[in-house]
């Protein structure tokens, strides 16, 4: 019960943070459902993929929650009528990892600042870069998570598009089922 309702309280909060940036970053009032429900959605796929399929992975759960948000993005980009990465890149603000990007930058300027006589440990220094490749790794998750779904889809417009037919043909084509003509995009 009470894991449920922790979880439930961060999705809460995940909701605020992307309203926030998304105003923040100037996202059009008719796109700030999309942006606060991609946040929601994005941390609780994070949060389940911690908590249950693989557990303590943060990295590889991280990329499953932006790599959902990336792909619900561009569905909602064709029903909101604004570019994908307006919207998603507030949802994902949630994911970012402070706790590891604040551990490398206060470890390295502890090793920086030590004086000659005081030696750091090579555990210490292993934390230290640990922490910072963890900070680095989740970054580029979360950036291959928005990205990844919109170059895959190659989404120029959503104008005079369906879709559901849109999608299915983007899949064919890439797995070889269907050639496409000249002159289709």
């Amino acid at each position: 019960m009470d894991i449920l309702y922790s979880f439930e309280v961060k999705i809460f909060w995940s909701v605020f943070v992307a309203l926030g940036f998304a105003i923040l970053f100037n996202t059009p009032r008719r796109a700030l459902w999309a942006a606060g429900l991609l946040g929601a959605i994005g941390f609780a796929v994070k949060s389940f993929f911690m908590n249950s399929v693989i557990q303590d992975h943060i990295v590889i759960s991280t990329l499953a929650g932006a790599s959902t948000v990336g792909v619900l993005g561009i569905y909602f980009a064709h029903k909101v009528h604004t570019p994908p990465i307006v919207f998603t890149v507030p949802a994902v603000i949630s994911m970012i990892p402070g706790k590891f990007g604040y551990e490398f930058i206060i470890g390295m300027l502890k090793i920086v600042m030590v004086s000659k006589n005081n030696e750091v440990s090579f555990d210490y220094f292993l934390e230290v870069f640990n922490s910072g490749m963890k900070t680095g790794l989740i970054l580029m998750a979360l950036a291959f998570g928005i990205i990844f779904p919109i170059l895959f889809f190659n989404t120029r417009t959503a104008k005079g598009k369906d879709f559901d037919r849109f999608i299915a043909e983007k899949i064919f084509f890439r797995l070889g089922i269907r050639k496409r003509k000249k002159g289709e995009d």
